[in-house]
């Protein structure tokens, strides 16, 4: 009934940033078609079917900036012109965009991973696609990046912050690190000893400040500001307005907004003056006659895992209907977050058993949890899971190892 108002959704479904799926992003993009990039892994229960939007356009799962993941849509000029403002913020430091190359080690299905291919064709740049293998075989990655680079001026790329991490604790992924010009680093803010060990080495990192609705990063930190000790997100971008609301959280305004698709309606993120609403707190502060983003944190229960948005929500969601179709005899749960070296956060879940439930039944229940888990994201995988016991006399503390 009345289908044909709607437009057909290509869905492609990627693992990591494969050539043949750039490949098909640019044929479906040339047929001016609609594509939903999604993670092969993504369960869908939302059916696109709310559509009457023309292509070119491309979909995301967005990790969110507001409080729960959601679906993003965007017209192809929006990130024409996310690629045309981050070239002309490269120009402004002397950067020949023809003589760049892009070195792509994000996923598809991000934002981050998307863009390398629009910059690309917007710079009239190269652009080459480092696989998960290769990023975690430094050696190989840094005589390949060494070859690859022959006679072009600029080495570009982003990374997020676990990345970065790993990176940094091998000799030759420092060396590799080293020969960038330029390093978006976003996806969560990284810590002061990361940061402190970049500016010792001299690495190029320009942390910013984006998301998926951005289609991008709508702030970023030159790497001379980064490498002078500025701790902060960088300069708003010159298509972009920001301010801070009264609850302290970050407005945006720019004509690169996505629309948000729920499976009933497709919706504007701005309201009708243009500002979209985050639900991130950041200030602004004024240095040498510029303005500047500072990050503070979430103002949602969310909290970032690797550069992905974990939602203790959703998890919630997926454990209750789980305890209650499997029967397990649990009281109740309660997921937190623990902090990780290499990961910034993790999730652990507080386990509540019903009373008198005995040792063998929570350990065939945890059991069913773990292995329940196991197909979930790698940010949403629970660290630990810890039993609450209930005892009147005493609380014993179970660590169950993952």
């Amino acid at each position: 009934m009345g289908s044909t108002m709607k437009n057909k959704i290509h869905t492609i479904e990627v693992e990591n940033n494969e050539p043949q799926s750039v490949e098909k992003i640019i044929e479906k993009i040339r047929e001016n078609k609609i594509i939903y990039l999604k993670n092969k892994f993504y369960e869908d229960k939302d059916v696109l079917d709310s559509i009457t939007e023309n292509g070119p356009a491309i979909i995301l799962n967005s990790s969110g900036s507001s409080g729960k993941p959601r679906k993003c849509f965007h017209h192809l000029e929006n990130l024409k012109l996310s690629a045309a403002t981050s070239g002309q913020w490269l120009i402004e430091q002397g950067f020949e965009l023809q003589n760049c190359l892009i070195l792509n080690t994000l996923p598809l299905n991000h934002i981050s991973g998307l863009m390398p291919i629009f910059r690309s064709q917007t710079w009239g740049c190269d652009c080459i696609n480092i696989s998960p293998n290769l990023i975690k075989n430094t050696r190989e990655l840094l005589l390949f990046t060494i070859k690859s680079k022959k006679n072009k001026k600029h080495l570009i790329t982003s990374l997020v912050p676990t990345q970065l991490q790993r990176l940094l604790a091998q000799k030759d992924g420092i060396s590799w690190l080293k020969i960038f010009d330029l390093i978006w680093v976003g996806g969560a803010s990284i810590s002061d000893e990361t940061a402190e060990q970049c500016i010792q080495e001299k690495i190029k990192l320009a942390p910013c400040y984006g998301s998926t609705e951005t289609a991008a990063m709508v702030t970023s930190l030159k790497p001379k500001e980064f490498l002078m000790g500025f701790k902060n997100v960088g300069e708003i971008l010159s298509d972009t307005k920001i301010r801070i609301n009264a609850q302290g959280l970050i407005e945006i305004q720019s004509a690169r907004i996505g629309i948000e698709i729920d499976s009933l309606k497709t919706e504007n993120f701005k309201n009708k003056n243009g500002w979209w609403q985050t639900s991130d707190l950041g200030e602004i502060n004024q240095i040498n006659n510029s303005l500047y983003l500072k990050f503070v944190g979430r103002s949602d229960n969310a909290f970032n895992s690797g550069g992905e948005i974990v939602f203790p929500k959703v998890i919630e969601s997926r454990l209750n209907d789980f305890i209650m179709k499997e029967n397990i005899p649990i009281n109740k749960f309660i997921i937190s977050k623990v902090s990780n070296k290499l990961w910034g956060n993790k999730v652990e879940v507080i386990v509540e058993f019903r009373e008198l439930t005995n040792n063998k039944n929570i350990e065939i229940s945890l059991n069913l949890l773990k292995k329940f888990s196991q197909s979930w994201p790698k940010h949403e995988k629970p660290e630990k899971w810890i039993v609450k016991k209930n005892t009147s006399a005493e609380k014993i503390n179970y660590k169950f190892k993952k």
